[in-house]
């Protein structure tokens, strides 16, 4: 028997939001070591190892990038942040789909207000994209993805009467 499996990764391009957050975390981190200093002179060390390593933490979580995983007919999407940690973002089966199809379909517009959550795991700007709306955990959620020939196989595959040209 054979088994399906692939992996995608998806980068993400950094935004000008991402900036600003990074720069206002800098900002706000110079801020309080310099209000620290002068107020609370004792703690000001402890002070500023606490702030200075949040405001690591916050620069490093705005890099991130996106890796599907299918694996028969699941369909598994990760956030990989700062190429060192992994959260789970949508795990969800192909068969159970309502509708699989192009984001530049009529078929967007039909579904696009009748969803309590979105999932945008795709890049900026890409051309190749797909939607999908599922049931997952407990909400209706719309999941926008990019595919290429392999994807649109799985697609084939598990899901093709419910995959819309």
């Amino acid at each position: 028997m054979e088994s399906w499996y692939y992996e995608k990764t998806v980068y993400r391009k950094k935004t000008g939001k991402d900036d600003l957050i990074s720069l206002a975390a800098v900002v706000g981190t110079l801020a309080i070591c310099i209000v620290s200093y002068y107020f609370l002179k004792t703690y000001s060390f402890i002070i500023w190892l606490g702030v200075v390593y949040a405001c690591y933490r916050i620069v490093a979580s705005r890099k991130f990038d996106y890796e599907y995983i299918f694996v028969e007919d699941t369909l598994t999407i990760d956030k990989i942040i700062n190429k060192s940690r992994r959260q789970n973002i949508f795990t969800h089966s192909l068969k159970d789909f309502e509708i699989l199809a192009y984001k530049d379909s009529a078929y967007l517009n039909e579904y696009v207000n009748n969803v309590q959550q979105v999932i945008d795991v795709s890049a900026p700007g890409s051309e190749d994209t797909v939607f999908g709306v599922a049931y997952y955990k407990s909400m209706r959620t719309l999941v926008y993805f990019e595919q290429d020939e392999r994807i649109m196989e799985f697609i084939h595959k598990y899901a093709q009467y419910k995959f819309k040209e």
